[in-house]
C-alpha cells in the first residue's frame, strides 16, 4: 500500500473510484484536520455537526417513522382524560400533578414508549461514502441514526474547522464545497430515479383476482437463484 492510500487520503481514494472523480489530490490537506475514528460492530455513531469520510466497513443509518428535516421524532404526553360525558375542556388543567405522574410513568416504562416509536432502515453506507452533507448545507442536525454493522473507522472534520479554513485556506474548501456539490447531485438522480420506479408501481394496475398462496409458492420455487 502506497502512502496515499492511508487514512483520509484512502477514503478520498474511495469516492473518487465510485464516482469517476479526482478529489483526493486536491483533498489531501485536509488530513491533518480530520480526527479518525476506529468504531466497534454495534456501536452507534456520535454525530456532532461536521463530516465523516468513511474509510472502511458498513454503517446502517436508520430514522424514526415521525422523523424528517423538518419534525424531530415524536413524544408520547401524557394528557388529562375527561371520564365523564358531564366534563368539559376548561376543567382541564395540562400542567397538573396527575399528568405530571403520568409522563413520568410513561418515561420509566420502556415496553409502552417502544410501542409508539418504530425505526427503518434508510439506507447502507460505506467506503467512500460522507456523512453529515445535508447538515452542511442546511445548518440542521444530521438526520437519522448512524449503527455500525461491522468494525468500521471513519475519519471526523467538525464544521468549525471548516469555517475556520474558508478564511485561512480558502481553496482548499473550495474543493471540499465543490465534491459535496457533486456528491450531492449524485444521490438525487438516484432519488428521482427510485421516485420514479415508485410511481410506476403505485400507479399500476391491480390483478383483478388476489394470486393465492399456492400459485406464489410455484413463483418462488422457479425464481430461486
Amino acid at each position: 500500500m502506497s502512502q496515499i492510500d492511508i487514512g483520509l487520503r484512502l477514503a478520498l481514494k474511495h469516492i473518487d473510484e465510485q464516482h469517476n472523480l479526482s478529489f483526493a489530490t486536491y483533498l489531501q490537506g485536509l488530513a491533518e484536520y480530520t480526527t479518525a475514528m476506529d468504531l466497534k460492530a454495534g456501536e452507534q455513531l456520535d454525530l456532532p455537526r461536521g463530516l465523516y469520510f468513511v474509510e472502511s466497513g458498513m454503517i446502517k443509518a436508520e430514522a424514526d417513522t415521525s422523523a424528517s428535516l423538518t419534525r424531530g421524532r415524536q413524544k408520547l404526553f401524557a394528557t388529562p382524560v375527561m371520564g365523564r360525558s358531564t366534563d368539559s375542556i376548561g376543567q382541564l388543567t395540562a400542567r397538573s400533578a396527575t399528568v405530571g405522574r403520568g409522563q413520568a410513568a410513561l418515561k420509566n416504562a420502556p415496553g409502552i414508549m417502544s410501542q409508539f416509536s418504530h425505526t427503518f432502515r434508510l439506507a447502507r453506507v460505506g467506503p467512500g461514502f460522507v456523512i453529515g452533507c445535508i447538515s452542511e448545507f442546511t445548518g440542521q442536525e444530521i438526520p437519522g441514526t448512524f449503527i455500525c454493522m461491522t468494525e468500521s473507522r471513519v475519519h471526523y472534520l467538525p464544521f468549525e474547522t471548516i469555517e475556520e479554513l474558508e478564511i485561512s485556506k480558502p481553496t482548499l474548501i473550495m474543493h471540499l464545497y465543490k465534491l459535496l456539490a457533486h456528491l450531492g447531485a449524485r444521490r438525487q438522480e438516484l432519488t428521482i430515479g427510485q421516485l420514479s420506479t415508485l410511481r410506476s408501481i403505485m400507479s399500476s394496475s391491480a390483478p383483478s383476482k388476489p394470486i393465492s398462496r399456492k400459485a406464489m409458492a410455484h413463483l418462488s420455487e422457479n425464481f430461486q437463484p
